[in-house]
């Protein structure tokens, strides 16, 4: 069997299967990010590679590159609840790109990081035919506040941060080629995408115990966290906050609005659950620090992911981003 055929999501089960987990290992392979029990306290270990011309559309600036190659990172750092550390890099260039390119890129990997209260602390080059970055991000949580995908629980709200299908609707825009007067916060979702780490953190603190970053679509991660809690999620259509000017582009060009919401990835924000009585503090807490957060659905005993529309429940396909597919 192909790579292509097996998939991505089959690959890091593979993965999880093989490696064995060690005694200080609190979390391993299949969550956002790994913790490693530091004498009372989480090391948050993450990854993520960006491939030119795969994660990167055609155009995109020197700057955009080193704000994405951060935000990927820091994202899964957000979703554990940790505060960020540092970040080093693995850069593989081509050889004839011009030098002001890259003292471009990496400035901006420097301020995008400091703006986290995280420091970019070493890496290494290589040379290759596409600029490929790889990095990892490293921060602490605390014991008793941290954020995993197996966290969701019977009765638990189930909510986001912020508006969904941004970033795939400005990625439609520009692989398409459309107009992009009027559109401009989607285009920016996309290159220029922002992580929730303060979010995260407050989370933590305030008592939700399960999340996951939207990074392959919002039906795809509602499975994910379902799998690992063991737990049935549904979710209401109509209270999925979804961006206007996705609504607009959708009207305007004939697109299906539920593609970009549900079954697109790189929207980076929060996907999370935690008890109902605790729900109104900290959506009140995220809205003090200038975050919008919606409660979509709810958790329930039994396993997998529905969605309610005009009063009908049905199975939410289990679809999204997926590598090699």
């Amino acid at each position: 069997m192909k790579v292509s055929e097996f998939g991505e999501r089959a690959l890091v089960e593979l993965a999880r299967r093989t490696f064995k987990r060690g005694p200080r290992i609190k979390v391993g392979i299949g969550d956002d990010a790994a913790a490693i029990d530091i004498d009372g306290r989480y090391l948050i270990v993450t990854t993520d590679m960006l491939v030119a011309g795969t994660h990167f559309p055609h155009g995109t600036t020197a700057k955009q590159m080193g704000i994405k190659a951060v935000i990927v990172n820091l994202s899964d750092i957000a979703a554990m609840g940790a505060a960020p550390l540092a970040l080093i890099f693995s850069v593989g260039l081509p050889r004839e790109l011009d030098v002001d390119f890259v003292r471009r890129m990496i400035r901006s990997m420097d301020v995008t990081a400091r703006r986290y209260g995280a420091y970019v602390v070493g890496g290494d080059l290589d040379e290759t035919d596409d600029i490929t970055i790889a990095g990892a991000a490293f921060g602490l949580a605390k014991k008793g506040q941290l954020l995993t995908r197996s966290g969701a629980k019977p009765g638990n709200v189930i909510a986001v941060t912020g508006q969904l299908g941004a970033a795939s609707a400005g990625l439609k825009i520009l692989l398409e080629r459309l107009p992009p007067k009027g559109y401009e916060k989607l285009i920016k979702a996309q290159l220029e995408p922002i992580a929730r780490v303060r979010e995260g953190m407050l989370l933590a603190k305030n008592g939700a115990r399960a999340a996951i970053d939207l990074t392959d679509g919002l039906a795809a991660n509602l499975w994910q966290v379902s799998r690992m809690s063991k737990a049935k999620l549904i979710i209401d259509r109509y209270k999925v906050p979804i961006h206007p000017l996705v609504n607009k582009l959708s009207e305007r060009h004939g697109f299906d609005v539920e593609e970009f919401a549900f079954f697109s990835g790189e929207d980076f924000e929060m996907l999370f659950t935690l008890r109902r009585d605790i729900w109104e503090k900290v959506r009140r807490a995220l809205k003090r620090i200038g975050t919008d957060a919606t409660a979509i659905g709810y958790v329930s005993k039994g396993r997998g992911v529905y969605i309610q529309k005009h009063g009908t429940l049905e199975k939410l396909p289990d679809r999204g981003y997926e590598h090699f597919k």
